[in-house]
């Protein structure tokens, strides 16, 4: 058995093609370095994702706004981010902040502070770029959500004596959550694929460091890696999305539970009708 995989391991690496694409040989030997940029990636994508909420909901409220100019600056925010290239974001951001005098007053006092081997100041860029550049998708799919909830709610809720702001963080607001959920955890999953973005950039995640790799042994094999790095999230991820839109669907169809009176004989109407009779009657004569 042992010479057989001894065999097959010979023939796939002195094949060309195969060698090419994915080495084992490479594959063991990458894969420690390439798993010292996972912990940044994560932690690139879930901070992000956490950031890009408030600010998108922010956008969308201002997008939903009466307020002419505020609407303007929304939607021209909006408009901009999602029609150009993310790359093209990053270079434009990550180049210029630390050209401006404030940011560079706000980084000097943590120039030395490093996590995960990235410095406090590249960190705090990428968190920049990544967070405000999905906060203009998230600003659609919370406006969307929001524009969803019928008015009757808003307006059943100013009728108990709330406050607009009250009526939508209290309503409103935990419908449209509950109603965005699946496409917020795909939104999630985007995020995550574009810190391989950051790589450009020289951010220690896992896709540059593959690509150091691969340059290094002219082979492919660790950028394969990298793939199987992001798959082992985006995968379940996409899983639990799926399950979860099938469970909201079944949830407004009415299917999202058993029946408690399936196999069960309709309750009489009548048994009691002589009684009720016989209340109404008292009632009225004034005796009860």
């Amino acid at each position: 058995m042992n010479t057989l995989l001894t065999e097959l391991l010979t023939w796939w690496e002195t094949n060309p093609i195969t060698h090419i694409f994915f080495s084992p040989i490479i594959a063991w030997e990458s894969l420690p370095y390439i798993a010292k940029g996972f912990p940044a990636t994560i932690t690139l994508g879930v901070i992000s994702f956490m950031l890009a909420i408030p600010l998108g909901l922010a956008l969308a409220f201002m997008k939903m706004s009466k307020i002419k100019i505020v609407n303007w600056l929304a939607t021209a925010y909006i408009d901009v981010v999602r029609g150009t290239p993310m790359i093209l974001f990053i270079l434009v951001i990550y180049m210029s902040l630390p050209l401006i005098p404030a940011y560079q007053m706000l980084v000097a006092p943590f120039k030395s502070v490093e996590f995960l081997g990235i410095s406090f100041s590249s960190w705090l860029r990428s968190f920049i770029i990544l967070s405000f550049n999905s906060a203009a998708y998230f600003a659609e799919i919370l406006r969307a959500g929001i524009q969803s909830i019928p008015k009757g709610q808003m307006e059943a809720a100013r009728s108990l004596g709330m406050r607009s702001s009250l009526a939508m963080a209290h309503v409103v607001l935990p419908q449209t959550i509950r109603r965005i959920l699946p496409t917020s955890m795909s939104e999630f999953i985007l995020i995550l694929k574009d810190t391989a973005l950051l790589s450009t950039v020289s951010i220690y995640e896992v896709m540059l460091r593959a690509k150091l790799l691969s340059s290094k042994n002219m082979n492919s094999t660790p950028l394969v890696i990298a793939a199987m790095f992001y798959l082992a999230v985006t995968i379940p991820a996409g899983r639990f999305v799926a399950r979860f839109e099938n469970k909201l669907a079944e949830q407004d169809s009415g299917g999202g539970g058993a029946d408690p009176m399936k196999g069960k004989r309709p309750p009489r109407l009548d048994v009691f009708s002589d009684q009720i009779i016989a209340h109404e009657e008292n009632v009225m004569l004034g005796v009860e």
